[in-house]
């Protein structure tokens, strides 16, 4: 007879199991968020009895992460799906496959309250600075609103935090007192920047924040983007169909055509040798100086 094992004695009185831990998963303190292989699909009104409703692949399986201090950008003609791709990333859609991780966390896997308290470190500028603001707010509210809903501070702390970040993005102290229809539209959006700066986030997710001002206006407001990352820190997303704006503020940038990625990779190389058909075609249609 050969020994045995005394532990594996299968339903003995003396065996005993053994737990074994599973390692926890290594997590690296420099990536912000980690995007992996999401899939958004959406199914629209049948257009008959007959007929089964038809299944639009908006994401289609991409996957990307984002260093702590970088910014990624996502370029690709209307439709592409990258305006969908940034609602996935602050979890304003479910995802029908695929996960997205801050900080390790996969914020589409957290109970709804673990997921309130989290979105104080990840926010969202949003397109047109006229529909994103409320007209019958103040300034001091609007800005005010995110620490209102997701942190615990007295009314003075508010007012200070307030005026810090519209100082910030170069607003003043009496803004505070007035509404949105007092300012130009590139004073709008910086108004809307410091309120996605005012939890002091790790990561800002803009979707086509200067499309909607005029180009003089926009440069402005890039380089407002830029001086509050070299300030603050801050992480970015920034989902744009216009290459100037990516090439100006990315480190990184991937193209997105029919839901996916068909190019991706440092901002210079890109513009300086694309590979891929798709990303030639958007570059060629850039109007040029005397061409």
């Amino acid at each position: 007879m050969t020994d045995s094992d005394p532990q594996a004695g299968a339903g003995g009185a003396d065996s005993t199991t053994v737990a074994v831990a599973k390692p926890a998963p290594v997590i690296d303190p420099s990536t912000v968020v980690a995007v992996h292989d999401v899939h958004k699909h959406y199914t629209l009104p049948r257009e008959t009895l007959w007929r089964d409703p038809t299944l639009v692949h908006a994401v289609n399986g991409v996957t990307f992460t984002i260093e702590k201090g970088g910014s990624f950008g996502v370029v690709g003609e209307s439709g592409c799906g990258k305006s969908t791709l940034a609602r996935c990333v602050m979890g304003l859609e479910t995802l029908t496959q695929g996960s997205v991780e801050f900080r390790g966390q996969n914020i589409h896997a957290l109970p709804v309250e673990e997921l309130r308290q989290l979105r104080r470190h990840f926010q969202m500028v949003f397109q047109d600075p006229f529909g994103s603001l409320d007209p019958r707010m103040k300034v001091a509210r609007i800005v005010a609103e995110p620490i209102e809903a997701l942190e615990d501070t007295k009314l003075d702390e508010r007012r200070a935090r307030v005026i810090e970040v519209l100082r910030a993005v170069g607003l003043k102290e009496s803004d505070t007192d007035k509404y949105p229809h007092e300012f130009s539209g590139g004073q709008r959006q910086r108004i809307a920047i410091a309120r996605a700066l005012i939890t002091r986030p790790a990561l800002i997710v803009a979707d086509e924040p200067v499309s909607a001002l005029d180009v003089s206006v926009q440069a402005q407001v890039l380089n407002l983007l830029q001086d509050l990352q070299d300030e603050f820190g801050v992480t970015y997303l920034l989902i744009s169909h216009d290459l100037a704006v990516v090439k100006f503020v990315c480190d990184e940038v991937a193209v997105m055509n029919e839901g996916v990625f068909v190019e991706r990779g440092p901002t210079e190389e890109i513009f300086a040798n694309p590979q891929h058909d798709y990303t030639k075609t958007l570059l060629a249609a850039v109007p040029q100086i005397g061409g």
